[in-house]
């Protein structure tokens, strides 16, 4: 239990100390250890042992960040048992199931033959995940400066980008495709609803909320998730902020990493490529209007989805933003205290977009108040390399506060800080990277 009244506020303000990074890390290896697998030269962590026992791509790349602050050679090697996954075609599965050990091996028996249909022979997924592992590898290269590692997972880091960039830039625009919304990372998202025919209220959406998504899934394996086949049918095609802002940054990471390694060629074409996803994410999805960016929906005929939630900042995380629209969506929405700048930030889908829905989207993750660690992860990075130093510090110390309060959730409730559904969840140890790199000195980094 936390404390109350004074007493909290007093907790919940104070700067962070050595204490509070000792803690926060003690807790990391605790939680770390309970989703840890190790079977021979495989070695990952489960986002939850009990809920989610699989290898999940994006979640391993947030796993690595956060473990290369406490051992560099985990961190390694999570990102190696991952990249082995990358199919003949170059395709990382946004989920894999792998064997394991534990007290969850019946709930992995159960949930293969539920869910068989959903995999291919190798027990790996159809669909693809936010490309977050380039960015990741690129921390724990810069904090180890093993070239040799770097060079043993080169082929396959390229290959996995390499095959999102060309089997999913359909529209000739320069941005990737989706099919469906669990390919974005994040599930129901509001800014998904018209796409998906829901309504923050109405008397069918919560059993469309519940049934369409996994229908939608049988209607893609249907059709092979070939690409092109899945543009033409048109059920679902977007261009995601997630999966194109982390797809830019993985550009700029594969730019850097090339040069460190001197392949000076591929550098620069990976350096052309970031810039050229900016462009069109300029182009395709900003809203001069709004000051922010909005996904695009549609193949034929396309339109934007004008509905705000932390995705619409999350070119930040680019770092292309020209300066110009960066300030317009720090100062007009991250930094609105009515908006995105809450005592618990960042919330996923700010207060006032979220008046007047009904109780169902409460039940759906990502839909309602909520708020993801990996999010305020991405954006501390954000405002700092734009020039906002002192917020990246602000929004790291009210994030470590409150997971500190909670303990490590799958998300927290953006109104309280409660934390929410799954409790042992590793996405919190971020908080690690975070206060790493801007609270240093607690850190003893």
């Amino acid at each position: 239990m936390g404390a109350t009244g004074g007493e909290a506020r007093s907790s919940r303000d104070a700067p962070l100390e050595r204490a509070d990074w000792e803690s926060l890390a003690e807790e990391s290896r605790r939680v770390f250890s309970a989703n840890e697998v190790e079977m021979g030269d495989t070695y990952y962590h489960m986002p939850s042992h009990l809920h989610y026992p699989s290898l999940f791509a994006w979640d391993s790349g947030f796993h690595a960040v956060a473990m290369s602050v406490l051992d560099g050679s985990r961190a390694q090697r999570e990102l190696e048992t991952l990249l082995r996954q990358v199919a003949g075609d170059g395709h990382l599965p946004h989920e894999v199931l792998l064997p394991n050990r534990g007290s969850h091996r019946w709930l992995r028996g159960l949930e293969t033959r539920l869910v068989k249909w959903e995999f291919d022979g190798r027990g790996a997924s159809f669909m693809v995940d936010p490309p977050v592992y380039h960015f990741a590898v690129e921390t724990v290269y810069r904090r180890c400066g093993d070239a040799a590692w770097l060079k043993r997972i080169w082929t396959p880091l390229r290959r996995c980008l390499d095959y999102l960039l060309k089997s999913r830039r359909l529209r000739g625009d320069g941005l990737v495709v989706v099919f469906h919304p669990w390919e974005t990372g994040t599930d129901l998202s509001p800014q998904f609803f018209e796409a998906l025919g829901l309504r923050d209220r109405g008397l069918t959406s919560p059993m469309r909320a519940e049934i369409y998504p996994t229908l939608l899934y049988a209607f893609n394996r249907a059709l092979g998730w070939k690409p092109r086949r899945l543009a033409a049918a048109g059920r679902f095609v977007c261009e995601d902020l997630t999966v194109n802002a982390l797809a830019a940054r993985a550009c700029r990471s594969m730019s850097f990493l090339a040069e460190e390694l001197g392949r000076k060629g591929e550098a620069g074409e990976y350096r052309r490529k970031a810039q050229e996803m900016m462009e069109a994410l300029d182009a395709r999805c900003w809203d001069e209007a709004r000051g922010c960016y909005f996904p695009r929906f549609g193949y034929r005929r396309s339109r934007l989805a004008r509905r705000r939630t932390a995705a619409s900042l999350l070119p930040l995380f680019t770092g292309l933003c020209s300066r110009e629209r960066a300030s317009r969506m720090v100062e007009e929405h991250l930094l609105d205290a009515d908006g995105f700048w809450t005592p618990y930030p960042v919330p996923f889908n700010p207060e006032r977009e979220l008046a007047g829905a009904g109780p169902w989207v409460d039940r759906h993750l990502w839909s309602g108040h909520c708020v993801w660690v990996n999010f305020s992860w991405m954006l501390s990075i954000g405002l700092a390399e734009y020039g906002y130093p002192d917020e990246a510090r602000e929004l790291t110390r009210r994030v470590v506060r409150m997971v500190l309060r909670e303990g490590f959730c799958e998300y927290y409730d953006s109104r309280s800080g409660e934390g929410r559904r799954i409790r042992d969840f590793c996405w919190p140890a971020l908080a690690l990277d975070m206060m790493a790199r801007f609270w240093p000195r607690a850190a003893g980094v």
